[in-house]
């Protein structure tokens, strides 16, 4: 390969979003790996349920530790097919530094913006009486007593990490250059809102996943993102403990 290729040109020390090397096919592989090693795992995991006569659904600590490595598996996925495959660092899938204030500030702004999306959106479906359901795995997972750290933990920290690096440092980065910022923003945003798996909250979700996209074309890091990701989650986990404790919605 070409070392004086002006993909792999080093990236400059600003909110510039780096040249990637990875394409288009590149992220198909890595989808089609991710999906067939998540099958397997969905395999492994409904053989222990029959052996140990508990499924997932009834177990909130066994489905956090499971969610948290399917997405294990999802940026293990994508590190085979950028840094891994093309020997660069991790640098160029965002993991770089940003500028702290105004990179900070963004995250409040988005994160505030996110809110006001949901709120907006839970307005109009109640107008058109539309009832809007929450994520079928939230009622699933344990956020009281002990069980709170692995749901905490596999929400708010392991799947921010995994799901900025897949979506917005690999997707979002491989595609940028081939169809356009634009372009590269749609597409990924829809694979993230995809894999939520929530028709009812799909327009939230999918401006959550626009937000996200924008704020690393702005930081041109991913570290900013994670910390949106990371705060969306855990206050959406703190929403749950108290609707369950005051029984709004019950386990």
């Amino acid at each position: 390969m070409d070392v004086t290729d002006s993909r792999l040109a080093p990236a400059p020390a600003s909110r510039q979003v780096p040249a990637v090397p990875w394409g288009i096919l590149d992220i198909v592989l890595a989808i089609i790996v991710a999906g067939l090693a998540v099958l397997v795992l969905n395999l492994v995991a409904l053989g222990l349920s029959l052996v140990m006569g508990v499924s997932l659904e009834q177990n909130g600590s066994a489905l956090a530790i499971f969610l948290a490595v399917q997405d294990l598996i999802v940026v293990g996925a994508a590190l085979l097919f950028s840094t891994a495959r093309y020997r660069v660092g991790f640098d160029r899938l965002g993991l770089r530094p940003f500028s702290v204030p105004a990179g900070c500030a963004m995250v409040v702004a988005l994160l505030m913006a996110s809110y006001a999306v949901r709120a907006l959106y839970a307005v109009v479906a109640m107008a058109f009486g539309v009832q809007i359901s929450p994520q079928a795995v939230l009622s699933q997972l344990d956020v009281r007593g002990a069980g709170f750290i692995f749901t905490f933990i596999a929400a708010a920290v392991i799947a921010p990490i995994a799901e900025e690096t897949f979506f917005r440092g690999f997707m979002y980065g491989g595609l940028r250059k081939r169809i356009g910022v634009v372009g590269a923003m749609l597409v990924s945003t829809i694979f993230f809102t995809a894999l939520h798996l929530s028709a009812d909250l799909f327009v939230p979700i999918f401006f959550l996943g626009l937000f996200l996209a924008w704020l690393y074309e702005y930081t041109g890091s991913l570290f900013p993102g994670m910390l949106l990701h990371a705060a969306n989650n855990a206050i959406s986990l703190i929403l749950l403990y108290v609707a369950q404790s005051s029984g709004l919605f019950p386990h």
